[in-house]
């Protein structure tokens, strides 16, 4: 345990006595005067030296030390009531160096960039550098930091981040692709519902593989808060904390424009509040500070985490979370000072990951047949240590997941299909076996619905429309738009429609004729005006097909560009930062329980 822990603890046992017994050290007999210790604080000190098994010298140290703070804060309290100005204490983390405090004085009406300015300019380091944090809170240059929450005494967090060519490299690349990755997500979100059976684009799942369909705008947000939480969950993996925390609140934030209703499906956003209070523990943050946010958080953690798991049956991975979740609760419990409540997370902690522990040679024989560490991992946990039954478990649980995605996939080219005129599904498998015989999909899609999924009839039906079985999909369209034009008659349900779409009933009647009752190729020649020339409509509607397949091409190439850059920055599967060794938390909880 380093110097700066022991002192911490040190100060946490003296506010308790001192609250517990009513001593204001900011009042006499314990004011000093012209910078002289009085008697009466020098045995308060050797009183609680006794009591704490502390020298006296450390305990008067301390004593001290918050006696400034208090002075200090009285004194702010009262300027601000005479002249509105604030005092903000800030904890300046640098990268590699002791934590600095610092007290900043401003009106509370000043921008946000303005207090990162100053305290940049206080500890004379590049604005672009600072990050503030208040109750949470990335604090934003605009707008005025009252309207972001900050009031007389706030507790700042000032993160600082290094300085090095490297360091500078890394954060501009950083926050270009923040960039990037909102401007893929919104492609992919607004594009969702244009896209083919096959493609894989933003297909959000539960854990159980269930789709999750979301308004575009809800899933853009989700989308861009799941890649900032991968984000910032590498920088915490790569012992970056100060670069971890505004993304991850950053991802917060974007959750939180996410109807609750989905939150409570997925275990995603109490993930990300573990991480966020992981993030204050790596930044000596649970004090003072941020105790309270995080004691906030983890509550609402542990909430969602239950009803997620209550709804779902429960995974392997609840020990895990619940272990952190429990370790983390027992540290901000701890820096709070509720001893006794800490000791209960901190115990419960110790019991789950004494459960956690895999035997290494299992673990080694699971990666030998191919499993990832964390896959292997998590399943030996899941089957308490049995390899063979880690195994079959893992086998399992692939097969589900595929089976989850077949069907979610099913689903939606059902939907895509509709349904036939007695109501019953369009038979994607009739589909099929009518491509397979040369008939164009687009064609044979309607055929079916006219005629209740038999195949015959719908032959027939294509057969007396002039489609022709070919050998290439699509091609009987084009012979028969460009080089037969004989008339066929109108359907006059259809010339209602274009008539109530504006057109006229005599060029409607017209164009359908000559589209051969297509709807989508009557609306072409009518918009450019000329139904009654079939060559020239004909044709125009030829290059107007061809433009459109490469507009489509080329959406789809973005399309794909965009969902190689998301998915890079999203894992796939989320299961190894539940499935690590857990040799960081081991360690933690060893150093905060000596500390009790």
């Amino acid at each position: 345990m380093d110097d700066s822990m022991k002192h911490e603890d040190l100060l946490i046992k003296l506010r308790a006595k001192l609250n517990e017994e009513k001593i204001k050290l900011w009042e006499p007999p314990f004011v000093q005067t012209d910078g002289v210790v009085p008697q009466s604080l020098q045995d308060l000190a050797h009183k609680y030296s006794s009591q704490l098994s502390e020298t006296t010298e450390a305990v008067l140290e301390a004593l001290v030390e918050l006696q400034t703070h208090s002075v200090e804060r009285c004194r702010a309290n009262q300027e601000f009531k005479e002249t509105g100005t604030a005092t903000l204490r800030v904890k300046v983390v640098l990268p590699g160096a002791k934590a600095k405090n610092l007290s900043i004085q401003k009106k509370l009406n000043i921008l946000g960039s303005e207090l990162i300015e100053a305290v940049a300019t206080e500890i004379n380091v590049d604005q672009s550098r600072v990050k503030l944090i208040v109750n949470g809170k990335v604090v934003k240059p605009q707008p005025t930091i009252a309207e972001q929450g900050i009031q007389n005494g706030a507790q700042v967090m000032a993160l600082v981040l290094a300085e090095t060519p490297e360091a500078i490299k890394e954060e501009d690349n950083m926050y270009l692709e923040m960039k990037a990755t909102r401007d893929d997500a919104t492609l992919l979100s607004e594009c969702v519902d244009d896209v083919d059976d096959d493609d894989e684009y933003m297909k959000l799942e539960d854990q159980s593989g269930q789709a999750v369909q979301l308004p575009a705008a809800e899933r853009r947000a989700l989308l861009v808060g799941l890649a900032l939480h991968a984000r910032g969950r590498a920088a915490l993996a790569a012992a970056a904390p100060q670069r971890a925390l505004p993304l991850l609140l950053e991802a917060d934030r974007l959750f939180s424009e996410c109807r609750s209703s989905l939150l409570a499906r997925v275990d995603n956003w109490p993930l990300l509040q573990l991480d966020i209070a992981w993030c204050y523990v790596k930044l000596r943050a649970t004090h003072a500070t941020h105790a309270g946010d995080a004691a906030r958080r983890l509550a609402a953690a542990r909430d969602a985490l239950t009803r997620t798991y209550a709804a779902g049956g429960g995974t392997t991975h609840q020990r895990v979370l619940f272990m952190r979740l429990s370790l983390l609760q027992g540290i901000v419990a701890y820096h709070q000072n509720k001893r006794d409540e800490a000791r209960s997370f901190l115990q419960s902690a110790e019991d789950d990951l004494n459960a956690l522990r895999v035997d290494p040679s299992a673990l080694l024989s699971l990666q030998e047949l191919g499993w990832s560490a964390g896959a292997a991992r998590g399943a030996l946990r899941a089957t308490a240590g049995d390899a063979p039954r880690a195994h079959d478990y893992l086998e399992t649980r692939r097969q589900e997941r595929q089976e989850a995605r077949a069907r979610n996939k099913a689903d939606r080219q059902s939907r895509k299909l509709g349904v036939c005129l007695d109501g019953t599904p369009v038979s994607a498998r009739l589909v099929a076996a009518l491509a397979d015989m040369g008939f164009p999909r687009r064609r044979a899609v309607p055929a079916l619905r006219t005629s209740n999924n038999n195949v015959a009839d719908a032959v027939r039906a294509l057969q007396d429309d002039g489609i022709v079985a070919s050998e290439s999909e699509g091609s009987s369209d084009e012979v028969n738009s460009s080089s037969d034009h004989s008339l066929v008659e109108p359907d006059e349900k259809l010339v209602v429609e274009l008539a109530a779409m504006g057109y006229g009933t005599a060029e409607a009647r017209q164009a359908l004729s000559l589209s051969r009752n297509d709807v989508s190729k009557a609306v072409d020649l009518l918009h450019q005006g000329d139904p009654s020339n079939p060559s020239t409509s004909a044709a125009t509607s030829s290059n107007k097909t061809k433009k459109d397949k490469s507009e489509k091409m080329k959406r789809k190439k973005e399309r794909e560009e965009a969902f190689a850059r998301l998915s890079s920055s999203i894992a796939a599967d989320d299961d190894d930062n539940l499935n690590s060794s857990l040799a960081e938390e081991e360690e933690v909880l060893a150093q905060y329980q000596s500390l009790l």
